[in-house]
């Protein structure tokens, strides 16, 4: 007596769940430096590259206390640097995720220094006391939210 055909086809599927290769094998690297966008750390570097002007203002660079570019990957977790200009220019500490031939980093978290310390940007509403990681007007309310800065818990 054989395996029923509809059985078989099943077993196969049942087999081929979680075969799919794993893709890059991610590192968690911390960076300092400072934020800037693509343009500006190109004039901090001296290059006079031609680079188009309205990417270059938007894309949104760590350069590095050696000098060099890592580009970050705008998401969730990076929002507020694409977004808000104050937390552009000054010293800076991203934790995030490198992975193997991608010169983009997924930031994780990132401190900002102010006040001559790393500090955590939050952006909050007085009505609700809501807190959230990027610029927006307030989920609750839809008031505004204004920027505050946690200092280092370390």
């Amino acid at each position: 007596m054989g395996i029923p055909p509809g059985c078989v086809a099943g077993l196969l599927v049942l087999l081929s769940v979680g075969q799919t290769p794993p893709g890059p094998k991610a590192a968690d690297v911390t960076l300092r430096g400072r934020v800037l966008t693509l343009a500006s750390a190109l004039q901090s570097l001296g290059i006079a590259a031609q680079a188009d002007p309205e990417q270059a203002t938007k894309q949104v660079v760590l350069l590095g206390d050696d000098r060099s570019l890592t580009p970050l990957l705008s998401d969730e977790a990076s929002r507020a640097l694409f977004l808000d200009e104050r937390l552009r220019g000054g010293r800076a500490e991203i934790r995030g995720r490198r992975f193997a031939g991608v010169p983009y980093l997924q930031v994780t978290t990132f401190q900002v220094e102010r006040d001559g310390r790393l500090q955590t940007p939050e952006y909050y509403c007085t009505v609700c006391s809501i807190t959230v990681r990027a610029p927006q007007t307030c989920p609750c309310c839809q008031g505004p939210m204004e920027l505050r800065m946690r200092p280092d818990r370390r």
